[in-house]
């Protein structure tokens, strides 16, 4: 959720029968060549054919209408293209309203575009089945617009706004990536204006990278979505965004490298949502600077695989990694079954920041590897290398991997550390430590 295939919860309004796609589109190219113009559209179109490799426009009013669909096999390459959407789709999951829908095998590649959607589930680029899609050094910008009257909130294909559960607003998503579908972005600006900047959905091992982007997100929501099945990366861009910098959904990757991310709320959200009990999100954050108000990287009732390389990464909270149930009912049940937790590798960093981990149904287990970090630590299954330091700034509950030793421990002042397991390498009882807190174990 999104991305379809579990039933969904008792009270959801059930999906409405899917309608045939129509698609009207003010240019259209199938199998590398260009289609007669289509009069439903009844939208501006200079430049298509063969001399839109340099000079397509486009501007739509209806609702409904794409501005430019290439399907079939072919290879299309677009320079300086403008397209202007200024109506509401029906299903950004079938790419309808958007600004560029590319489908089936084709692949496109726009260079110096600038594409603007203003309505509803109007992406300004789609990508689906196995089309492949390249954008350099364009704009992309999705605005959203009011829902329709009598439309009934749902979740999956026909939905126009995000997902209860996400806790965010807006009726549209920059990009879309779905499928087998692969997208990649670079030296181009992604600004949303709520939902999302950068997304997958019902991926079946859709791929998306952004390399030196510029990725805004104006009111709500994210700035890159992996759902299941997906791998997203983001390399050497900027990130400004309202709520989330990256979500992860079930069995899908995330990487970021070199990114310079600033949100006010998390970083990062990790779930699984009405999925299998044993996925696991793979999140990977390499160099860097992330900044969040809220838990830099959150993970609720899901497993994952987390991997911290030198990164500088903040938290305005206090809270650097923060497992806690899901706080509605559409998290992927346990059933009691042993599940591979929550593990957290932190390499060649200095981090200011608290582990904090609430969530029964799974452990949380992290590795310090060349690496310091200064903050509490509770319910958390620590392990250090002979090269990192953990200094206590609250008190604090942990399990210690053995081999552990009392020098690479310390507490400020009036803070004690509880070692809930016995670490042959520490002394029972009660020791004084460096900074002057206490350590006491078993």
């Amino acid at each position: 959720m999104p991305g379809g295939g579990p039933p969904l919860p008792p009270g959801m309004p059930p999906m409405p029968p899917q309608e045939p796609v129509v698609y009207v589109a003010a240019a259209e190219i199938v199998d590398g060549r260009w289609l007669p113009a289509d009069a439903a559209a009844q939208a501006q179109v200079q430049g298509a054919g063969a001399a839109a490799r340099r000079a397509l426009k486009i501007v739509s009013t209806r609702d409904r209408v794409n501005g430019l669909i290439v399907r079939g096999q072919g290879r299309t390459a677009l320079q300086g293209a403008a397209i202007e959407i200024n109506g509401r789709g029906k299903s950004d999951f079938d790419g309808i309203a958007a600004g560029v829908l590319v489908k089936d095998g084709a692949t496109l590649e726009l260079r110096g575009a600038r594409i603007v959607t203003r309505g509803v589930v109007a992406s300004a680029v789609t990508a689906t089945d196995q089309a492949t899609l390249r954008v350099l050094r364009s704009t992309l910008v999705a605005e959203g617009g009011p829902l329709p009257s009598g439309y009934t909130r749902r979740i999956g294909p026909g939905m126009m706004e995000p997902p209860t559960p996400l806790g965010i607003s807006g009726t549209a998503r920059t990009t879309l990536t779905m499928g087998s579908a692969k997208a990649y972005y670079a030296d181009s600006t992604l600004i949303a204006e709520g939902w999302g900047a950068l997304s997958t959905d019902a991926a079946r091992g859709a791929q998306l990278e952004a390399e030196r982007c510029t990725i805004v997100v104006r009111r709500s929501g994210y700035g890159v979505y992996a759902d299941n099945g997906a791998s997203a990366v983001i390399r050497h861009s900027t990130m400004d965004v309202p709520t989330f910098g990256g979500v992860i959904a079930g069995q899908a990757a995330l990487s970021f490298d070199a990114l310079k991310l600033k949100s006010q709320g998390n970083a990062v959200m990790i779930h699984s949502v009405m999925g299998q009990p044993q996925e696991v999100g793979t999140l990977t954050i390499s160099g860097g600077e992330l900044r969040s108000r809220n838990a830099a990287i959150v993970v609720k009732s899901a497993n994952a695989d987390i991997t911290i390389d030198r990164a500088a990464i903040s938290a305005g909270n206090g809270d650097l990694l923060l497992g806690v149930v899901n706080d509605d009912g559409f998290a992927t049940k346990t059933q009691g079954a042993a599940v591979p937790g929550i593990r957290a590798v932190i390499r060649g960093s200095r981090l200011q920041g608290n582990l904090v981990h609430l969530d029964g149904d799974r452990a949380m287990r992290v590795r310090l590897e060349g690496s310091s970090l200064r903050g509490r630590i509770q319910g958390v299954e620590l392990a250090l290398d002979g090269a990192s330091r953990w200094t206590a700034t609250a008190d604090s509950s942990v399990t210690l991997a053995p081999g552990t030793t009392a020098a690479q421990i310390d507490a400020l002042p009036g803070v004690t550390i509880s070692v809930k397991n016995g670490v042959g390498t520490l002394p029972a009882g009660e020791q004084r430590l460096a900074s002057g807190g206490r350590l006491v174990a078993p």
